[in-house]
């Protein structure tokens, strides 16, 4: 595989798996209220060494809005985990600390 650019994920992905964690950033932005710098920090920190296969990964096996459910949720359990929509018990989990790697982009 190519090892693509990391355009702050922090983490060299193909143009397939880029696009897709754009969707993912964007729908986090929307649900949570978040910058797209920030959601960019969190799924950088979440899946920084993670490696993703072009077109056939794993990640595309669920819509971005379910991907920014499980990475902007607190994981307790009554946050409603897995499920595609948050419900009132779901609260954004905390930031990636500012000296997280890769650096939430200001």
């Amino acid at each position: 595989m190519d090892s693509g650019s990391t355009h702050g994920f922090g983490m060299a992905v193909s143009p397939q798996v880029e696009g897709y964690l754009w969707e993912i950033a964007e729908e986090m932005g929307e649900r949570f209220g978040i910058s797209r710098a920030e959601a960019v920090a969190r799924i950088g920190y979440e899946w920084g060494d993670t490696v993703f296969e072009p077109e056939n990964d794993l990640i595309f096996h669920e819509l971005p809005e379910y991907w920014a459910h499980v990475l902007g949720c607190e994981r307790t359990a009554v946050s409603c985990w897995g499920a595609a929509e948050p419900g009132p018990e779901c609260r954004l989990r905390a930031a990636p600390p500012t000296e997280a790697s890769p650096r939430p982009l200001l």
